[in-house]
This record gives structure tokens, C-alpha cells and sequence, in this order.
């Protein structure tokens, strides 16, 4: 397959601390736009010269002593020897290219001004691979090192032959402390600008100039800028493996030259408490003093627990209802083991009875329903669209799909002529068990109103908070399982499974997470309800769906079967149109119980 990849990426390799101000920088800055046999480019050679000038300024040391142009083969061979030699004892090590870049069989490559390839295999003599560049800079012993690949242009190579031609980027698997940012969303072509930069280019420039900017501060602005400058048409795409130690480009915030008293903040114990206070749930004041209970507020909340006990006693049991009451099974309202109840709705008092793991479903066609208890957790990482790591407090319990919405629950739907009659495409790999694909967010929604009102009760999507608090299951960790990958354990492009970078898997061919569901990392993406936002900076803190602002995008989570290990992440979270539908794309159902 040959296919442009419009990105751009940022590698940042980290071991230890690196410093704020590395002692030895070094550059290779390339911008190529005199093409010989393919479209020549106007802007690679500015944003060269643009970004050339301004590392320079910043005590980065230019190979050659300046930004080189227009390199055929030859040429950037050379230059990327003369790169690694000069690597060789500096701090810090960045690599920039502008120009021409194609995808072939999995792999990225840079496009010299002399390439002219008629086969698919002269890619190999008449084009770099990027991976090339990440091996040069691995050998050096650097602290830090960067690679930023403005390549975002439409493919050159069309009409000629070559198999393939569609857009897209291919995953670039990069070591521990590595970050990697797309110029835009996969799948979509970055502008080229029309004031002699490129918007990205032009955005970086200007803020890596900023002096107290982390690197991960750094890489949220600049995908703020580009938006803005774009009108929300180019966004671009940004992940990264764990970063030790912080980089600053100008320099670290410098402490004021007065001295105060610092004022502690509020405590995680008062954060929680502040959310819980007026709870009415003894689950949720149980889990509060289990968690905080050597704290001030423990206290406070072993005071409140036993005044609700006191007035559970004093208060009178009101008469049972006439015998006419009849539940939605059409039995009377009375509690009866959830392992032999038939599928039907809950009743109230069999509802309030719920406790977390138990499983209940609600008509044979039914999800399979999984309680997860409240309970608070540190949502995000230090992660570009994962930060800032903030504190959620779930007040209440709630229901999750037990595994991934399968096509045999969604074929059901159609069957009762719900989800708007429509027929996702299986893509040749068979419907039944596994989980139902093609599906946006808004076909998600349709199913989720249909079995609302089959049922009688509120079933909805997941909030994004809720999706991360449940796969989590209690961890901390990178997985559901650990901070290692491991064998196995999901099914992403690296996770050892029989389905790797081929296809779905059947729902459940994995271990269960801590709370007893499945796949909640991998396989497909899953949509939840919330509207996208760059950060978490104004997210609710109790768990709740983030439904201000520009919801044309919404949150997927859990990654997919052809996504890195990266991207399977318990903290991992992408976006995309609401209404796309893609062969990665399924989404499950969550559900609002009454409290105990």
C-alpha cells in the first residue's frame, strides 16, 4: 500500500531527568520543494528557513549552519550521517523535514527532490525511511531527541501505478518517552497555508519562543493555534509514551524574587469530601472512610453515615402496594436472585438492591449489564489530550455493557425496526459475537434511544470520565493489567493476539478487568457522549458527560485492533465527526441505576 501520510511527528526519546536548558543542542533542518518528476511545493523551503532561524536562536546548533534545501537522495544521505557524527555528546538532538512524505507497506518515507519511482520497491533506493532517522538519533546517547516531520501534502505518486494512493499515516512504534503529534488527524490532508508557511510550521515557531512552556504545554498550544488559525479544520493528532524529567525549549518558569507563604491547597481527602458531603448512599460514605480514612473528613463522614443508619431505623415502613402493582415483568414488586431472574426490567426494590460485579439483563435481546461501584480515581496523564490529571468523584453507581455492543445486538435492533434501519457492513469478518463496527456516534445513540424506550429505563452512552473510571477498574497503572503490554491481554497491532492488525476479535476472548468487564481496552473504539475539548481544564469533576461547547467531535476511548499499544492505554482518548463511520468504531452501553 502507497499512501501520503499528512503529519506531523515528534519524537521525544527521555531518559532520566532531562534538563531545563540542555548544554549542547543539535538540528538538521531539510525542507525540500524543487521536485524534479512529481508537484513541487512552495512552503517546505520557508517553514525550513522559519524553523532553521528560530532553533538557532535557541542555542540549537544547525548541521551545515543553516536549513538545508532542496536534497536529493544523495544529499540526505549525507546529511543524516553528518547528523549522527555531530549527535555524538550533545544533550539534545532534533530532527525537522518539510516536504513530500508516503506511506508504503506500514512504513514512512521521505520524499528526495530526485525520487521518481515507477515500482513500489523503488521505494527502497529512491526515498529514506523515517525509521532511519530514529536509529541515528538512538545511537547518540542524547537526553532528548526530537523528530518533526512536516509531510502533509496529498500523494504525488497518483496515476502512476503504484498500489494503494489512499490517505492516511502509518504509526511510527517509538521507544519509552517518546510523544508524537500529527499535523492533523489521520486520514486527513494538513493545510498547506497561503502566507508562506504552513499553519503547523508557523504555529510551532512561534511558541517554542515562549519562555515556562513544558513540553507537553508546549504541544497542547501549539494544537490550539493551528486549530484557531484553520477554523477547526485541522487538529492536529498527538500521542505519547511515558516522558521522564520536563524540557523547555526557552527555559523553566523562574520562582519569584519575593518570598511568600506558600497556601497549601485543598487536600484530595477535601476534594472528595466537598463532592460527597450531602450523599444519601451508604456505599458511597463507606467508600469515602475505606479510602480517606485517616483524614480530618473521615471523621465528618463517619458522623454523617451514622445519622442516615439512625434515620433508616426511626423511619416507619409504609403499607405494601395493593396487589395490583405489577412490575414490567408482569410479576409482583419483590426481590429475587439476579442468576435466576428472568431477562426483564428491574423492579425498584431489585434495582436499589444491586451491589457492585452483580450482572442483570433486561430482556433476552439485551445487553449483558455489569454494577460498578462509586468510588473516585485520578483521571488523564501528563499526556498531550490526556492532561491535566484531575481528581473524579463518582457519587453513585452506575451499569456498564459486560463486552462491547455485538452486530447480534445490533441486528436485534433492526429486527424491531429501531436504529434507523441501518445495516453496518461486518467488512467480511462475520457479525454474531463480535463487536458491532462502522457505527458513529450518532448510530450509537440511536441504539442506546431504542433500548431506552424498550425497556423503560435510562440507558445511554458512557461519559468519558465513567469510560476511563471503569476501565481502570481501581488501577493505576498504564493497563487494566499493569504497565507493561504484556501477551494476550487485547487485541491491538502489538498485543500478541491471534487478531493483531487484522480484525476485530469475538467479544470476551480476553481476561475480564477488576469490575468483571471486557475489552475495555482494544479491539474497536469506543464512542462515549461527551463533546471534545483539547484538555481537561474545566472538565466536571463528578464524573458526568462534558457536553459544552463544540460537539461535532465527540470522545472515543479504548483504542482499537489496528492501534498501538500506546493507544490501549487505560488513560488513552481520541475524537472524531460524530457522524463518521469507521471499521474501528463499536461503542457499548452504560446505564443510571437508582442509589441503594
Amino acid at each position: 500500500m502507497l499512501a501520503v501520510f499528512p503529519f506531523i511527528v515528534v519524537l521525544l526519546a527521555a531518559i532520566a531527568s532531562a534538563p531545563a536548558l540542555a548544554d549542547k543542542r543539535v538540528a538538521l533542518v531539510i525542507g525540500n520543494s524543487a521536485y524534479q518528476s512529481i508537484t513541487p511545493l512552495d512552503n517546505p523551503k520557508n517553514d525550513a528557513r522559519l524553523m532553521a532561524d528560530t532553533l538557532r536562536s535557541l542555542g540549537f546548533s544547525l548541521v551545515g549552519g543553516r536549513a538545508q534545501l532542496d536534497l536529493d537522495k544523495g544529499g540526505i544521505d549525507r546529511a543524516v550521517r553528518a547528523f549522527g557524527a555531530q549527535l555524538q555528546g550533545a544533550d539534545v538532538g532534533l530532527f525537522y523535514y518539510a516536504g513530500h512524505g508516503v506511506q508504503v507497506s506500514g512504513a514512512n518515507y521521505l520524499v528526495p527532490v530526485d525520487a521518481n519511482p515507477v515500482r513500489q520497491s523503488d521505494v527502497d533506493f529512491q526515498m529514506l525511511d523515517a525509521n532511519v532517522i530514529l536509529r541515528q538519533m538512538a545511537d547518540s546517547g542524547t537526553k532528548l531527541n526530537l523528530v518533526i516531520l512536516d509531510a502533509c501534502r496529498n500523494n504525488p505518486f497518483g496515476g502512476r501505478g503504484l498500489r494503494g494512493g489512499t490517505r492516511g499515516l502509518a504509526q511510527m512504534q517509538a521507544p519509552e518517552g517518546t510523544l508524537i503529534s500529527f499535523a492533523t488527524q489521520p486520514g486527513n490532508v494538513a493545510q498547506d497555508g497561503d502566507d508562506g508557511d504552513s499553519p503547523y510550521t508557523k504555529a510551532l515557531a512561534q511558541t517554542i519562543r515562549k519562555p515556562g512552556l513544558d513540553v507537553f504545554r508546549t504541544f497542547n498550544e501549539v494544537g490550539l493555534a493551528v486549530a484557531s488559525a484553520t477554523g477547526g479544520t485541522q487538529q492536529p493528532w498527538v500521542s505519547l509514551s511515558p516522558i521522564k524529567g520536563d524540557f523547555y525549549f526557552v527555559g523553566a518558569p523562574e520562582a519569584s524574587v519575593v518570598p511568600v507563604v506558600a497556601t497549601p491547597g485543598p487536600s484530595e481527602a477535601e476534594r472528595a469530601w466537598a463532592m460527597i458531603k450531602d450523599a444519601t448512599s451508604v456505599t458511597v460514605l463507606d467508600d469515602f472512610i475505606r479510602r480517606f480514612g485517616d483524614s480530618f473528613y473521615a471523621t465528618l463522614a463517619r458522623a454523617r453515615l451514622e445519622e442516615l443508619k439512625k434515620a433508616q431505623v426511626a423511619t416507619v415502613t409504609p403499607p405494601a402496594p395493593p396487589p395490583s402493582a405489577q412490575t414490567p415483568c408482569g410479576g409482583e414488586t419483590v426481590s429475587v436472585s439476579l442468576a435466576s431472574r428472568p431477562p426483564c426490567p428491574l423492579s425498584t426494590t431489585e434495582e436499589r438492591g444491586l451491589r457492585p460485579k452483580d450482572v442483570f439483563q433486561e430482556c433476552a435481546t439485551c445487553p449483558e449489564m455489569v454494577v460498578v461501584p462509586a468510588g473516585s480515581f485520578t483521571m488523564g496523564s501528563r499526556t498531550v489530550l490526556e492532561y491535566p490529571q484531575h481528581q473524579v468523584t463518582i457519587a453513585a453507581q452506575f451499569a456498564v455493557g459486560k463486552f462491547e455492543l455485538t452486530f447480534e445486538e445490533w441486528d436485534r435492533c433492526i429486527a424491531a425496526s429501531g436504529c434507523n434501519g441501518y445495516k453496518p457492513s461486518d467488512t467480511g469478518w462475520g457479525r454474531g459475537r463480535r463487536p458491532v463496527i462502522n457505527v458513529s456516534w450518532e448510530d450509537a445513540n440511536a441504539y442506546v434511544a431504542w433500548l431506552a424506550k424498550l425497556t423503560g429505563k435510562p440507558y445511554r452512552l458512557l461519559s468519558d470520565a465513567e469510560y476511563e473510571y471503569a476501565a481502570r477498574a481501581g488501577t493505576t497503572t498504564a493497563y487494566p493489567w499493569g504497565n507493561a503490554i504484556g501477551t494476550k491481554n487485547a487485541n491491538c497491532h502489538g498485543c500478541g493476539s491471534q487478531w493483531d492488525n487484522k480484525q476485530t476479535a469475538p467479544v470476551g476472548s480476553f481476561a475480564a478487568n477488576g469490575f468483571g468487564l471486557y475489552d475495555m481496552v482494544g479491539n474497536v473504539w469506543e464512542w462515549t457522549e461527551d463533546c471534545f475539548h483539547y484538555t481537561y481544564n474545566g472538565a466536571p469533576a463528578d464524573g458526568s458527560a462534558w457536553t459544552s461547547g463544540d460537539c461535532s467531535e465527540r470522545v472515543w476511548r479504548g483504542g482499537s485492533w489496528h492501534d498501538s499499544p500506546q493507544e490501549v492505554r487505560s488513560a488513552s482518548r481520541n475524537r472524531f465527526s460524530a457522524a463518521n463511520r469507521n471499521g474501528d468504531f463499536g461503542f457499548r452501553v452504560g446505564r443510571t441505576l437508582l442509589t441503594p
